[in-house]
C-alpha cells in the first residue's frame, strides 16, 4: 500500500475521473496552438508543485476557457479542478497570472505571491498551480459603410484591437485592414480567425456576412438591426445554408450592443464596443436595444429574453453552482448551502462554522 494514489489508477482522492480519460498533453498542447491561432483567449494551468497523496504530476498541465471549459489533467474533478476553472476565469479577466495553492490546510502553504485554498478531495493531498492568461489579440471585423461601422471602427482602434473594415471605402479611420468582399465565400476566409464579427451594413450586405461569420466559426457574430429586419436576415441565412431559423438566431446576437438608451451612430459605436469588452473579458453577451437606423421605431426586442437560473456560491470552494444542480447539499442552522460536490459537502458538514461566513446560500 502507498500513499500516492499515482498507482492507484490516476484518480483524485474521490475517485472522480482519471488520468486516462482526461486529453492527453499533446492534445492540450496543440489546442492551445489553435486557439492562439483563432485569437481566442484560454488560460494555461500548470502543476508546479504537489505533495502525495494527489493523482496530478508536476509538470502536468491544462488548458481552460473563458467560458469555463476545462481540457487536460491538474487534478480531481470535484476539487482541485473546480478551483483551477474558476481561478482561471478570474487571470482571464484580471489579465493577470497567479499562482494558487490548494491543501487541506490553506495556512500552511499560505505566503506572500500564493493564494491558498481548502482541499476537499478525501486524498487530502497539496498542490500548486501557475494560472497563465493567454490573451491573443483580439480581431474585430466591422461589415459596412454605414455611419454606425464607423463609429465602431474609429473607437475600436483605440484599443489593442487588429480591425479589419470589410467594405466599398478605404478611408475609414481606426482601420488596420481593408477588405472587399461581397460573397460569402470571400468574406469567410476574410472572417477566419476573427474573434468578433458586427455586421452594421444597414441592410446591403448583412445576411452575407452573417452566413460568412457562421461558416467561419467566429465566436461572436453581432447584427446591428431591428428584431423585424434581424428576423429577414435569418430566414434568408438559413434558406441559403441549411440550417434551421433557431439555430441561426442562437448564434447571433442582435439587436447587439449594451443598452445605453444609444441613439445617434456615435453613441450605438460606444454601446456595441461595450459588449466586445464584456464579452472579452467575462465570456458573457447582453444584448441590449440596439437598431438599424433604417428603421428604428421597432426598438422593443425581448427575443432573448431568458430565465437566468437561479445560482450560489459554494461556501467551502467559491465555485458558483445551479441551485436545483448542485451536486450536493446540506442544511445547517435552517439555510441550505449547495455544494460542486460531495467533498465540499463533507468539509462543511464537519466544521459548518468554519464556512458560513463566506456562503451565499
Amino acid at each position: 500500500m502507498t500513499d500516492d494514489t499515482e498507482t492507484n489508477g490516476d484518480t483524485d482522492g474521490d475517485g472522480h475521473g482519471a488520468r486516462s480519460d482526461a486529453a492527453s498533453q499533446e492534445t492540450v498542447d496543440r489546442l492551445a496552438r489553435q486557439y492562439t491561432e483563432e485569437g481566442r483567449p484560454f488560460a494555461r494551468v500548470t502543476v508546479v508543485r504537489r505533495e502525495p497523496p494527489v493523482s496530478a504530476r508536476v509538470g502536468d498541465r491544462a488548458i481552460v476557457t473563458l467560458d469555463g471549459d476545462l481540457t487536460g489533467w491538474i487534478g480531481g474533478v470535484a476539487c482541485a479542478q473546480s478551483v483551477a476553472i474558476r481561478e482561471a476565469q478570474a487571470a482571464l479577466r484580471q489579465g493577470e497570472s497567479k499562482l494558487i495553492g490548494i491543501a487541506p490546510d490553506p495556512d500552511t502553504i499560505d505566503r506572500p505571491g500564493l493564494e491558498a485554498f481548502p482541499m476537499t478531495c478525501h486524498s487530502q493531498g497539496t498542490l500548486e498551480l501557475f494560472v497563465e492568461p493567454v490573451t491573443p489579440v483580439s480581431r474585430l471585423v466591422v461589415v459596412g459603410d454605414s455611419p454606425i461601422a464607423r463609429a465602431l471602427a474609429r473607437f475600436a482602434g483605440e484599443l489593442p484591437y487588429d480591425v479589419t473594415v470589410v467594405s466599398e471605402a478605404t478611408d475609414v479611420t481606426g482601420a488596420d485592414g481593408h477588405v472587399t468582399a461581397e460573397d460569402a465565400a470571400a468574406m469567410t476566409e476574410a472572417f477566419r480567425g476573427a474573434t468578433w464579427v458586427v455586421a452594421a451594413s444597414m441592410g446591403a450586405t448583412d445576411d452575407v456576412a452573417v452566413e460568412a461569420a457562421l461558416a467561419a466559426g467566429v465566436p461572436y457574430v453581432g447584427l446591428v438591426a431591428s428584431h423585424r429586419r434581424a428576423a429577414d436576415v435569418f430566414e434568408r441565412v438559413a434558406g441559403r445554408t441549411g440550417r434551421a431559423v433557431e439555430a441561426v438566431r442562437d448564434a447571433v446576437t442582435s439587436p447587439a450592443g449594451v443598452d445605453i438608451g444609444a441613439q445617434t451612430p456615435e453613441e450605438i459605436g460606444v454601446s456595441l464596443l461595450a459588449e466586445l469588452i464584456a464579452v472579452r473579458r467575462t465570456g458573457d453577451v447582453e444584448t441590449g436595444s440596439v437598431v438599424g437606423a433604417d428603421d428604428s421605431t421597432d426598438a422593443t426586442d425581448d427575443s432573448h429574453d431568458t430565465d437566468d437560473p437561479e445560482t450560489a456560491v459554494d461556501p467551502v470552494c467559491g465555485m458558483d453552482v445551479t441551485v436545483g444542480e448542485a451536486a450536493a447539499t446540506a442544511t445547517h442552522e435552517g439555510t441550505t448551502y449547495h455544494f460542486c460536490g460531495e467533498g465540499c459537502r463533507e468539509a462543511f458538514v464537519d466544521d459548518p462554522e468554519r464556512f458560513t461566513e463566506r456562503a451565499e446560500p
